[in-house]
């Protein structure tokens, strides 16, 4: 495993290191992980990172499990968890523009970008696997005026997330 630690910092590259885990949803689809787990200060990471042939972000799960567990039993949880957010769909497209779903909710992470060709913002969210810049989420919530919403932030290893 690529790790080594900098100072205090532990320095790792799933992309690098991690194993391949080709997984498929509900809907036959097949998605491309790199997985590793590696310790933490806290205890035992897993990570999986989507691999997508146009090099652009797409899902990352993480799992953050006691020290004394095994890697194995670490990367199980994580997979069940990478089954769980892939099998679940957030967005529909509709006229060449993403819109919120059936269940009027919204799951993803919030990324850093340094790709401005469509956005001014150096935060884009992904949502589904999907880039959705902050144009296109504000777009999203326009048929929602008037709504009430709840915005909630979870830690990135919450099994909720």
């Amino acid at each position: 495993m690529y790790e080594y630690i900098n100072g205090d910092r532990i320095v790792h590259s799933t992309l690098e290191s991690g194993k391949d885990l080709i997984i498929k949803d509900q809907w036959k689809r097949e998605y491309h992980f790199k997985i590793a787990s590696f310790p933490v200060p806290t205890g035992l990471a897993s990570e999986a990172i989507e691999v997508k042939g146009d090099n652009s972000v797409g899902y990352t799960f993480n799992v953050l499990s006691d020290s004394d567990t095994d890697s194995e039993v670490a990367e199980e949880r994580l997979i069940r968890k990478i089954k769980r957010g892939i099998n679940r769909r957030h967005l529909k497209k509709q006229n060449g523009e993403w819109k919120i779903g059936k269940r009027n909710m919204l799951r993803g992470r919030i990324e850093w970008n340094d790709d401005f060709s469509d956005t001014e913002y150096d935060r884009v969210f992904v949502i589904d696997g999907k880039r959705i810049t902050m144009e296109e989420f504000g777009r999203m919530l326009e048929p929602w005026e008037g709504w009430h919403f709840q915005f909630k932030i979870l830690d990135h290893c919450d099994d909720n997330a």
